[in-house]
């Protein structure tokens, strides 16, 4: 039986071919941009949770009290406000609120591209947050 083809065989190619042809479809459907820029709201995301959970969890620490937290940053501005720490990137703008004062070494920190950052919370008092950032 000579250039037959086993069931298993035939069924392995079609389901890679039917792989090949979504991974293709969803990048030009969407576009390489929005796929980005989608990747880097996601980022955005977790670097700002992350922020978020180490300000609430030195919140409850005694005053004088000192966290050092990396994050991975998009490109996109940082903006301490008050309460408020916002994150506007290229396409997206991710907020939160914190139930603690929050003040910072500088209004806006700008990240041009993809890094690491390095910053500095202290706790001054019960009620408030020094963000410093390196």
């Amino acid at each position: 039986m000579r250039g037959q083809i086993s069931l298993e065989f035939s069924i392995i190619f079609l389901a890679l071919l039917i792989v090949v042809i979504i991974s293709t479809i969803i990048p030009s459907m969407y576009g390489y941009g929005r796929l980005v820029e989608t990747s880097l709201a996601s980022l955005g995301h977790g670097a700002l949770s992350k922020l978020k959970t180490n300000i609430e969890m030195l919140s409850v620490l005694d005053p004088d009290s000192r966290i050092v937290v990396y994050i991975r940053s998009p490109p996109g501005v940082w903006e301490i406000d008050d309460h408020n720490i916002t994150l506007r990137g290229d396409g997206f703008t991710i907020s939160t609120r914190c139930d603690i004062n929050l003040n910072s070494n500088v209004r806006y920190y700008n990240r041009t591209n993809l890094s690491v950052i390095e910053i500095h919370l202290e706790k001054v008092n019960d009620t408030t947050i020094n963000i410093n950032w390196t």
